[in-house]
Order: structure tokens, then C-alpha cells, then sequence
């Protein structure tokens, strides 16, 4: 028989885990507290995440390697600061509502105008291969008998942009025991394959010979983190490199209605306790409106940028703080099959597009 209060050891993860906290973390929680004593409360724990962040960013600008994988990485290596009394709630606070906050700011570096330039069959292709990335997650998590929402992830961060899109679609999911762990997973296995896709994938399009502004739709269409989109397109030329930004920025897009889609289904999914949710999250809602005023040009330029600086320092820290609530230990004890699932939809989508390309559609 289980020790009555043998969640209270899993007390640090919170509710991003859907375990029950204890008694007296409820307590706490339920407790008003002034807003200086919360600020003091949180403030070690961001200040944790914001230091291994610039950690993690100066080792990734010196030997060029990405900076979301070094984050995990190195907040694993700190995983005791999600578990110490001082700086636990701030971690808890990056890793949830921080990273809403960056999701929120990604919308405004999107504008709809960039898009039409590129012609209706790749904007067509993209949201096709969207949809079909994302779908066969799911087929392939039943398949080899995982979680559907790991899946959901996987094939969500494969088809959109990376860790950023699987960190969106796990915020506006149920709670559930295993949700942080899967959401961890995604983000690791899709970081490492966006990396080999970045070093290799120039290597090959060169060999296959094919024309730069090809070789850029293949690249912003399959590879997965932007900043491995512009790595691997400028590579091979100017013109490759614009051609895969823009492919990529409708990917990014495609996240707006993505997250729609997951945040009205998980709604008809949660338990009765959860039916006062607000229809759409509001970090959702906030993209949504900053994607609407850059495309309408009433955002100005230094906001834009302000926020665009803002959001990738957010989901630099946002990750930090997953990595710090998650051993190696405990993500590899999921087994083989999800980095089997990564790998299986990395090379669906750079197929799906390899076969576009070669019936010359675009």
C-alpha cells in the first residue's frame, strides 16, 4: 500500500504534472498574498532561470550549437533549484506562465503580407502538410502504443516550428501526470533532429542539385526551429536563405490556428472543475491580436522588435526551467518508441516535400 502522502515528493512539479498537491501546498496557494511578498517569492527562481539562460546562450554563441538544447541541458544539470523551498515557485512560474507570456510576444514578429509573395500552392502546401505532420503524430503515438498527446506534440513541433510550438500546444492541454515529461521529450527529440536536419540537409540538397529557391522551400518547410532554418538556408545562398524564412514564417503561423483547434477540443475534454475556462487561453488570444496589428502595420517597429527580443529571451528561460524540473533519468525512462516517433515524422514531412518538389508543383 502507498504512503498516504507519497505525492508530497512531487510536491516541486506542481500543477503542470496534474498530481494533487498537498494539503498544505494548497494552502499556500489558495493564501492572498500582497504583491511584493509574491514578487520576493518568485524572484530567486526566475533570477536561477535567467542565469543559466545567459549561461546556456554564451556556450551556444561560442561554439555555435543551439541554444534551446543547451537550456535543457544545463537546467537539468540545476534540476535541485526546482526542488529548493527558495527558488521552486520561480521556476514553476518561468516554466508555465513566462512561457505563455513568450508565446504570446512570437505574434509579433508575423505579418500576413510577407506570405503572398511566395504564391497560393506553397501556402497551400504548408498548411497541407501541417495538418497531415500533426495527424500521423497521433496515428503513429496509437501505433506504437504511447500517450496520443505525445504524439500531439511531437507531430506539432515537427509540422510547426520546433520547441516553441510544442511548449503552446502543452499549455493549452489538460493537466496530466505525464504532460511536462512528454511536452520535455518533444522539445529535446524535435531541438536534436532540427540540428542534423541544419548540418546535413545543405549537404544533400546540393548533391540532388537543385535550385536555391527549392532548396529554400525544402528548408523552411522541414526544418523545425528557425534559427536552424536560417543556419541551413543562408548556407547554401541569399536567395535559398529568404525563400526558407518565408516558408518558415508560415509554419509559425499555422500555430494560431492550431492552437484554436487543440484549445476548443481540450475544452470538451476536461473535467467538470475546469468548465469555468475562458473559451480561448489569453496568452492565445494576445497572439492573435499582435498578429493583427503587425499585419495591419499599427505596430511600430521598435515595439516589434522589443517583443520579438522579448519572446526568444521568454522561451529561452521558459525551457531552462522544464529542464530544471526534469532529470535525464526520468525523460529516457519513456523508452525508445518517442524518439522513434521523432524520427519517423522528421522524415514524413521532408519526404512530403521532396515529393512536391520533384512533381515540380511549386
Amino acid at each position: 500500500m502507498k504512503d498516504p502522502d507519497y505525492l508530497s515528493k512531487y510536491k516541486f512539479i506542481d500543477s503542470l504534472e496534474g498530481i494533487p498537491p498537498t494539503k498544505e501546498h494548497k494552502h499556500d496557494e489558495s493564501a492572498k498574498e500582497p504583491l511584493l511578498t509574491r514578487i520576493k517569492e518568485l524572484l530567486p527562481g526566475i533570477m536561477v532561470c535567467i542565469m543559466v539562460a545567459l549561461a546556456a546562450k554564451f556556450i551556444a554563441n561560442y561554439y555555435t550549437a543551439p541554444v534551446m538544447l543547451l537550456c535543457l541541458l544545463l537546467g537539468m544539470a540545476f534540476r535541485f533549484m526546482s526542488r529548493e523551498e527558495p527558488t521552486r515557485k520561480g521556476v514553476q512560474f518561468t516554466s508555465q506562465s513566462i512561457l505563455k507570456i513568450g508565446v504570446t510576444f512570437i505574434g509579433a514578429r508575423i505579418m500576413l503580407s510577407d506570405f503572398t509573395a511566395l504564391g497560393t500552392n506553397a501556402i497551400i502546401l504548408v498548411i497541407i502538410a501541417t495538418c497531415l505532420v500533426i495527424l500521423l503524430g497521433a496515428a503513429l503515438a496509437k501505433i506504437l502504443k504511447l500517450n496520443r498527446e505525445q504524439g500531439l506534440l511531437i507531430g506539432g513541433g515537427t509540422a510547426i516550428c520546433g520547441a516553441s510550438a510544442a511548449l503552446a500546444i502543452s499549455a493549452v492541454m489538460p493537466n496530466s501526470k505525464e504532460i511536462e515529461r512528454q511536452t520535455l521529450i518533444a522539445v529535446i527529440g524535435v531541438t536534436a533532429m532540427g540540428t542534423i536536419a541544419m548540418i546535413f540537409y545543405p549537404a544533400i540538397i546540393g548533391a540532388l542539385g537543385i535550385s536555391d529557391h527549392q532548396a529554400g522551400i525544402m528548408i523552411g518547410g522541414t526544418i523545425h526551429d528557425v534559427s536552424q532554418v536560417v543556419g541551413a538556408g543562408y548556407s547554401i545562398s541569399e536567395d535559398a536563405g529568404d525563400t526558407a524564412i518565408l516558408i518558415k514564417l508560415i509554419r509559425v503561423f499555422m500555430l494560431v490556428p492550431v492552437l484554436f483547434f487543440f484549445a476548443m477540443f481540450y475544452r470538451k475534454h476536461v473535467d467538470t472543475s475546469s468548465s469555468n475556462r475562458a473559451l480561448l487561453p489569453p496568452f492565445l488570444i494576445g497572439f492573435i491580436i499582435l498578429v493583427t496589428l503587425n499585419s495591419m502595420h499599427l505596430l511600430q517597429a521598435d515595439i516589434a522588435k522589443l517583443l520579438e527580443n522579448a519572446s526568444k529571451w521568454m522561451l529561452v528561460m521558459a525551457i531552462t526551467a522544464v529542464g530544471m524540473k526534469t532529470s535525464l533519468k526520468e525523460v529516457f525512462s519513456l523508452g525508445w518508441k518517442p524518439i522513434a516517433l521523432i524520427v519517423m515524422e522528421t522524415v514524413s514531412i521532408t519526404a512530403l516535400y521532396f515529393l512536391v518538389l520533384a512533381l515540380d508543383i511549386i
